[in-house]
């Protein structure tokens, strides 16, 4: 196997595979893209349902277990799940295509510089999309990722939307207008029933490139340098350890929790963690794993009446049978789709000039654990009629952290959500609960609805809210910001995406975002690293 290469790219998840993508089209630059998990080959990647077995599948995913004291000294566990495949999170995810806000991208622009500004990140979504819905001056057409709106529609999705409209809500066929909020069906990066990943979409029909290498199962557990420079990586490759050196640079793409990871493992870091830990300093960035941004949000389920069924009864017995008849045959149905079809972005916040939440409402409801100091819930579809609304803060204030716990690349991180621990925040929570419940009061759907069932109706007051979130609220699996950008000295980043402190490095997911975006994040990544790779190139032609 060769052992040097131009680049090397460690990870190929959704900004891996972007990378790869748009920086193998040189044919005279030698890339390697490495991934520590293995092929995207299960039959269950394609079928957009078949994310909820994956995503507890420990052959397709990193789980990292969270424990952590909440409001009145609560301890609660939770689990934060990442793709460990190819293609990475856009693998295991909901599909669900959220661009964010322009106002996300305007501030990146205070924080980063022009580089990151609104106008350069629609440029780079209307790049990757082919929209079903067309071209209109903010969607794209052409571009390699596919997006579908409403995949999967049934008359109590249809009562959930009018119920927004009654809310005050304008309905939209896409909401990813740059105005975002409103009420309307998701869109998803799902294409005549199959998912369409990162990896189907950007690595797939490139990867037969002679300059392109990808090594799965090559687990990166350092960046090593010379006098200051990244000039390879240590990698566990097929149960041995081998060192793949790099002539022009490293690009991390590992994601939120892997990316500061190797940089702490590597010497690039807080001084005072890395010493306590044995490891060198070679640079101290105090941030890196640090500032970390979420979204916290809480599930809100209610019974429904007949003869309101919902969507629950096409996941057993006779009607999974069809589910499964009608996906095979014609490629449609309840399989073709994600647990909550209907979204909105709404306003809970009087005070709030924008979206401040956004709303997951459909027809199906999951069986939560034994126990009350949970915020996972079990994979399993109710027998009973149900339905629920996810509901997921866009802009908390609250910052957390992750750092390695030992030098041992293997040993757990220690992750720090801090959920709510700013007035803000818990203000919010409150707010959105609120909401929530007057959204499902409107006559469009209130007819249809009995118990709710979580958190509760015995929970009313403010106390008692703040304190079912406490208990029972869930990440968004969207973190961000672990190895920002910025201008100011303490950024890790530079906003070009190069680490401080070091040359030929450079960090390009998630992680390096300064700020999170207003919704999922799977679609700003992709962007993002197209973007960067802009950047990248730009670099590369004139230096």
């Amino acid at each position: 196997m060769e052992q040097e290469f131009d680049v090397i790219i460690v990870g190929a998840g959704s900004a891996g595979c972007v990378l790869a993508n748009r920086l193998s089209a040189d044919p005279a630059c030698r890339v390697a893209l490495l991934e520590a998990g293995g092929e995207d080959s299960s039959y269950l990647v394609d079928i957009p349902k078949g994310f909820s077995k994956l995503v507890f599948d420990p052959d397709y995913t990193w789980n990292y277990p969270v424990r952590q004291k909440r409001g009145n000294g609560l301890d609660v566990n939770e689990s934060w799940v990442r793709g460990r495949c190819i293609g990475g999170s856009s693998t295991i995810n909901g599909m669900v295509y959220v661009r964010g806000q322009p106002e996300d991208y305007d501030a990146w622009t205070a924080e980063v510089g022009p580089e990151w500004s609104w106008r350069s990140m629609k440029a780079a979504f209307r790049s990757i999309e082919d929209h079903e819905l067309g071209d209109d001056g903010v969607r794209g057409v052409g571009g390699p990722l596919h997006i579908s709106v409403g995949n999967f529609r049934y008359p109590l999705a249809e009562r959930l939307i009018h119920a927004g409209e009654q809310m005050g809500l304008k309905r939209k066929a896409d909401l990813n207008q740059e105005h975002q909020e409103g009420v309307g069906y998701f869109s998803h990066n799902i294409k005549r029933g199959r998912r369409q990943s990162a990896a189907r979409a950007f690595l797939k029909p490139v990867r037969r490139r002679s300059n392109l290498t990808v090594l799965t199962h090559a687990v990166v557990d350092r960046v090593l340098f010379e006098d200051r420079r990244a000039a390879a990586v240590e990698v566990r490759l097929a149960g041995r350890r081998v060192t793949l050196r790099a002539r022009q640079e490293i690009i991390l793409a590992a994601g939120a929790m892997h990316s500061p990871k190797i940089l702490q493992l590597s010497g690039i870091g807080p001084g005072g963690l890395l010493r306590r830990h044995g490891i060198q300093v070679l640079h101290d960035s105090p941030d890196v794993g640090g500032r970390m941004l979420e979204h916290l949000g809480l599930t809100i389920g209610r019974r429904l009446l007949a003869p309101e069924r919902g969507v629950n009864h096409r996941f057993h017995g006779l009607g999974l049978a069809r589910s499964i008849a009608e996906y095979l045959l014609l490629g449609t149905g309840p399989l073709t789709s994600v647990p909550r079809e209907v979204g909105a972005f709404v306003r809970v916040d009087p005070a709030s000039t924008r979206p401040d939440v956004q709303l997951y409402l459909g027809g199906t409801s999951l069986k939560r654990p034994d126990g009350e100091n949970t915020a996972t819930p079990l994979p399993v579809v109710e027998r009973v009629p149900g339905m629920a609304v996810y509901a997921q803060m866009l802009r908390l204030t609250s910052e957390g952290r992750m750092a390695i716990s030992s030098a041992d690349p293997d040993a757990p991180l220690d992750i720090e959500p801090n959920w709510l621990s700013t007035a803000h925040d818990k203000r919010l929570a409150v707010l959105m609960v609120r909401y929530i419940r007057r959204y499902l009061s409107m006559p469009a759907i209130a007819p249809c609805l009995g118990v709710e069932t979580t958190p509760g109706p015995m929970l009313q007051t403010d106390d008692e809210i703040l304190d079912a979130v406490y208990r029972n609220g869930t990440c968004g699996i969207h973190a961000v910001r672990t190895c920002r950008m910025g201008k100011d000295p303490a950024a890790v980043l530079d906003a070009r995406c190069r680490v401080r402190g070091v040359s030929g490095l450079r960090v390009v997911d998630c992680a390096s975002m300064p700020g999170i975006p207003s919704g999922n994040t799977n679609g700003p990544v992709m962007a993002f690293a197209w973007r960067a790779a802009d950047l990248i190139i730009e670099d590369w032609r004139t230096s």
